[in-house]
């Protein structure tokens, strides 16, 4: 599924699990909340053309050791830090998809000489957790999610996939596997818990805090998705260097159901900052 070296390395003490292909400058894919690496399986082979692609699993996600104590976004960006400098990385370009987007913007803000240029697809944050579940399509998805980890059936975790896609029907059989054997051990349900009662209250990615952002700035967002076209459009308006591309066809994860769309704007921004 993904055509890359597999391995594992130390990052900040967990045992992180990363894929690694290609030859050029350092990109760094970094998935969402309950994901893992394999959410970029369709991202990973084109973007290898012109770089060298990493993806790692996020801290307690996939295949990546769990934290001890609270899953807040300091921490998740700190060990994406480590990740990086574990695997010899230097500065990097990164992309980040929901909660890893989210990580991605806190790294930006708090560590920015790791970065060359940043892509934000979908990303959370930028609301407080009960704005956000006052929308009922999000509230929906919320419960697919909480339901998928608490009886990780086949079914239950394709209507956790289906929830993230403009085409319910389009989702693949290989990661509708992938996602039901990690979603099965009871630490991945204990840190799915430990993930939504995280107190992030204190690092929204307000507007004030989205100005600080000093690297170049591409946000994707699905024509479908989560986030309010209006939230979104603040959130870019208050950054210093940043355009937002909306991809038709597509709600949470255009990265997925409308790859190569969502290719040729991450390829085209990060060579030469056209999208």
């Amino acid at each position: 599924m993904l055509g890359g070296e597999v391995g594992f390395v130390m990052a900040g003490g967990l045992r992180t699990r990363y894929v690694r292909l290609g030859q050029g400058t350092p990109l760094l894919l970094l998935h969402g909340r309950g994901g893992h690496l394999e959410t970029f399986a369709r991202n990973i082979g084109p973007l290898s053309v012109h770089f060298t692609v990493y993806a790692v699993d996020l801290a307690g996600h996939g295949l990546t050791a769990p934290f001890d104590g609270d899953y807040t976004i300091d921490r998740l960006a700190a060990h994406v830090a480590d990740a990086m400098d574990a695997l010899g990385l230097g500065r990097a370009h990164v992309v980040g998809q929901s909660l890893g987007g989210w990580a991605a913007a806190w790294l930006a803000l708090t560590r920015p000489e790791m970065l060359e240029r940043l892509v934000l697809i979908e990303p959370a944050g930028l609301q407080a957790e009960a704005d956000r579940l006052a929308d009922p399509k999000i509230a929906q998805a919320y419960k697919a999610g909480g339901e998928a980890f608490e009886k990780p059936t086949l079914e239950a975790v394709r209507k956790r996939l289906s929830g993230l896609l403009a085409d319910p029907d389009s989702v693949d059989p290989e990661i509708l596997a992938t996602r039901l054997a990690l979603y099965q051990p009871d630490a991945a349900r204990a840190v799915h818990l430990k993930v939504r009662q995280a107190d992030n209250g204190p690092f929204l990615l307000t507007p004030e805090r989205l100005s600080g952002l000093s690297m170049p700035t591409l946000f994707i967002r699905g024509e479908g998705g989560n986030t309010a076209a209006g939230i979104v459009a603040q959130a870019v308006a208050a950054c210093p260097d940043a355009r937002l591309v909306t991809v038709a066809g597509a709600r949470q994860w255009p990265q997925y159901e409308q790859a190569d769309r969502t290719n040729e704007l991450i390829g085209g921004f990060l060579k030469n900052g056209r999208e």
